[in-house]
């Protein structure tokens, strides 16, 4: 039977902070039924054999990991391995206050979301010295623009409904597993508790700059995935420079005798639009597979995707070859310029077509759904 709380807390050579750690959780969870999932990235420092001779007395057990490392894939792999109504992830350096879990948990049951926060009224970045609070302010105004409704999204210390998160849609790279569930979710409510970060008494911060540059790469991701169109845009774009540059080789180029030079200046029959079928086909490819691999990362390619977005396109296609005809016969407008107008223009269509009949974003499923 499932429990209504599973507090997941991943570890990497943290045992002598597992002991101290699950009797805290057990004082403050006490009148819950709850679990605590330790992941652990094979530490082999005995950690495995402790947590073993504590089962016997709370409800916690470990997941060791033998070919994965990494905090945020060992949460998205606790996180799978579990139907419980509410999580909770937590740090095992104590750094999060066990104390502070009931007040998350109270949260849960009005918020689909509830993160811990060290920047709202209550709570506090504790000890930290003035570099330390400088990178974490700036981590934070970073952030902003994809977590707007939150003041502490670098905060590890969270909770959610197990309903709402379906754990293929996340990319778990880098530390700030909680920012990626945050942005890649739809939360339909999301709040903040406060909570003071305490000094690591035990054990060695795991913090570096390898650990910086992953959470670069992953704001990255996440504003990707958080303005799509934007990334329907680059993705666009990029193809849309092959597309044109292609057109203005083929209409150009002396050594191809099919079109002359006056085609170019909009006299004559239109036979520069053969031209612009044959650039357009080969950026029609070129976009289907980077928005595969970006715009539409996560989410579920309907069945017949890659037929679907040939038909789209070439749907499109017919459109804009349209306006270039029209753009030139009647606009007077040059073919190039008047080809990347027509694409310009559909843009929006293409757009909301590939997200509404060629991609589908995946559902929210619990484990064994």
């Amino acid at each position: 039977m499932a429990k209504t709380i599973t507090v997941i807390i991943p570890t990497y050579k943290e045992k002598e902070n597992i002991d101290p750690l699950v009797e805290r959780i057990q004082n403050s969870l006490a009148k819950y039924d709850y679990e605590i999932v330790i992941v652990d990235d094979n530490s082999a420092d005995g950690s495995e054999e402790l947590v073993s001779g504590l089962a016997k007395k709370y409800p916690v057990k470990i997941i060791v990991r033998k070919n994965k490392r990494g905090l945020s894939s060992a949460v998205v792999d606790g996180i799978a391995a579990t139907d419980s109504e509410f999580v909770i992830v937590m740090d095992a350096d104590l750094q999060h206050p066990p104390e502070v879990l009931p007040d998350i948990a109270k949260a849960l049951e009005n918020h689909d979301f509830v993160m811990g926060s060290r920047y709202i009224k209550g709570g506090s970045p504790g000890q930290w010295k003035l570099s330390r609070k400088i990178v974490s302010r700036v981590a934070t105004l970073l952030a902003l623009p994809i977590a707007p409704k939150i003041k502490d999204p670098m905060s590890g210390f969270f909770g959610f409904k197990r309903s709402v998160v379906d754990t293929a849609t996340l990319s778990p790279t880098g530390w700030k597993i909680g920012l990626e569930i945050l942005v890649r979710s739809k939360f339909k409510t999301v709040t903040e508790v406060p909570y003071t970060f305490v000094p690591r008494a035990r054990g060695e911060s795991k913090l570096s700059r390898r650990i910086m540059g992953q959470y670069v790469r992953q704001l990255m991701d996440l504003y990707s995935f958080k303005y799509q169109i934007l990334n329907f845009m680059v993705v666009g774009g990029i193809g849309y420079l092959i597309n044109i540059g292609l057109y203005s080789i083929l209409v150009l180029v002396p050594a191809l005798k099919t079109w002359d030079i006056n085609k170019l200046l909009g006299e004559g029959k239109p036979n520069y639009l053969p031209p612009f079928v044959l650039s357009s086909l080969v950026a029609i490819i070129f976009n289907y597979l980077m928005n595969r691999a970006s715009t539409f990362k996560g989410w579920k390619e309907q069945k017949g995707g890659f037929g679907r977005y040939i038909a789209m396109a070439l749907a499109t296609l017919v459109l804009d070859t349209a306006l270039l005809f029209v753009f030139v016969k009647y606009g007077n407008i040059p073919p190039v310029p008047a080809a990347a107008l027509a694409i310009l223009i559909n843009f929006a269509l293409r757009y909301f077509i590939a997200r509404n009949w060629v991609w589908k974003q995946r559902p929210a499923k619990t484990k064994g759904a």
